[in-house]
């Protein structure tokens, strides 16, 4: 790509004393000013490009799937593409006041072929990890809300009944075997050990909290042992013995915690990582 001016937009230039020289308006730029220049030229070109590979989306009708191409446009793109027409169309559907079946059958197609444009989106990209766990949690957004929606029909008195999606239609990814829960969850544990490998401390503190609670339950399975040794009609004893396994009991949550709050600091990772990405990508949440 030639370098422009951003000053004129003249790409006439002339190299003097290591300078670049616009003929157009004579501003000057260095090598490294130049290279950050046309760096930027390309990003925006690129990003153009990319919009342009995506139908216009300004109301639900405009929906044309075929007309979207995934590889051109990019997985960003692509996924919001889909995001956006699936709450045009869901917000669509929501507003007919007796939708019929056919009408949701319909509804759920769409939803198909927002999964498969997601899916795709995925594809493009299948080294990033981040990306695609936020295109799978979306999509089971999708399927989770097409599912949920109603239709209609009038009994013989007129009456009209409420009824959900027949439970033998699918919402899913055409050909994908695996659940929306176990793409999620591949995706997840990679973010997570990045979280992990940068924090060996916390790794080996978690590991050390995992040996005490197997040395608790050790010491509170023999005093249940102990409590259950007595008879019957021996309260005393019983009672006894529960009073001792309280301290333990209380060790034994106390350990837990600390491992929920080791946990809490990888999920929170993740969460703001996808919160961070969720700022230029679409993020369904209904």
């Amino acid at each position: 790509m030639a370098l422009t001016c951003e000053l004129c937009g003249s790409t006439d230039f002339v190299k003097d004393n290591g300078l670049f020289v616009c003929q157009g308006c004579g501003t000057k730029y260095t090598l490294e000013e130049a290279q950050r220049q046309i760096a930027a030229q390309k990003q925006a070109a690129q990003a153009e490009a990319q919009a342009q590979a995506a139908p216009t989306l300004n109301n639900a009708s405009d929906f044309t799937p075929a007309g979207l191409d995934v590889n051109a446009a990019g997985a960003k793109e692509a996924n919001n593409y889909a995001c956006r027409a699936w709450q045009m169309l869901l917000a669509e559907y929501k507003k007919l006041e007796h939708p019929t079946e056919a009408q949701q059958k319909l509804l759920v197609t769409h939803a198909q072929e927002c999964l498969t444009i997601l899916d795709d989106a995925a594809r493009t990209d299948p080294n990033n990890d981040l990306l695609s766990l936020l295109i799978y949690e979306n999509c089971k957004e999708i399927a989770s809300s097409a599912k949920g929606t109603y239709h209609y029909v009038q009994d013989s008195e007129g009456n009209w009944k409420r009824k959900s999606l027949d439970f033998s239609v699918k919402v899913e990814i055409p050909g994908q075997r695996e659940s929306f829960d176990s793409l999620i969850s591949a995706h997840r544990k990679v973010i997570e050990q990045r979280y992990l490998d940068a924090h060996p401390d916390e790794v080996l503190q978690r590991e050390r909290l995992v040996a005490q609670t197997e040395e608790i339950n050790g010491r509170l399975n023999e005093l249940k042992s102990e409590k259950k040794s007595h008879g019957f009609f021996d309260f005393s004893g019983k009672r006894e013995v529960k009073d001792r396994m309280k301290p333990v009991e209380q060790e034994l949550r106390d350990v837990r915690g600390q491992i929920s709050d080791l946990d809490r600091k990888v999920d929170k990772y993740v969460d703001q990582c996808l919160r961070e990405l969720g700022q230029d990508h679409i993020r369904l949440d209904f």
